[in-house]
């Protein structure tokens, strides 16, 4: 993957969450999970504040768009029987993560104390 390439995958604010939350699972996580943090961190709130409808939002868009695109570039292995996410072993993850070092927002981490 090109430098240029792994900017275009970083784009996306969701797919910067997707990729940092299984950063800190140690390169494994499910589509369950994955969706609810994604919703949390979008909506600015908590795990106890947020709707079930914001969650099978996060969940469309990471199954229909994020994972798609992501499998696509190589950079994670889905298996849908059970819905794990796991990056993968291949060079283009470390490229990935490079590009996302160089961003000013890297982690993506909001601070919730700003929203309450």
């Amino acid at each position: 993957m090109e430098p240029t390439e792994a900017f275009r995958v970083l784009a996306s604010a969701d797919r910067q969450y997707l990729l940092h939350e299984l950063r800190e699972r140690n390169g494994e996580s499910t589509v369950g999970d994955l969706s609810r943090r994604i919703a949390i961190r979008r909506h600015r709130t908590t795990s106890e504040n947020i709707s079930l409808p914001e969650i099978d939002r996060a969940r469309v868009r990471t199954v229909h768009i994020h994972l798609p695109f992501l499998l696509e570039q190589g950079v994670v292995d889905v298996d849908w029987s059970d819905g794990t996410v796991a990056l993968t072993d291949e060079p283009s993850v470390d490229v990935l993560f490079a590009a996302a070092e160089e961003l000013d927002d890297w982690p993506p981490e909001p601070q919730l104390s700003q929203f309450s």
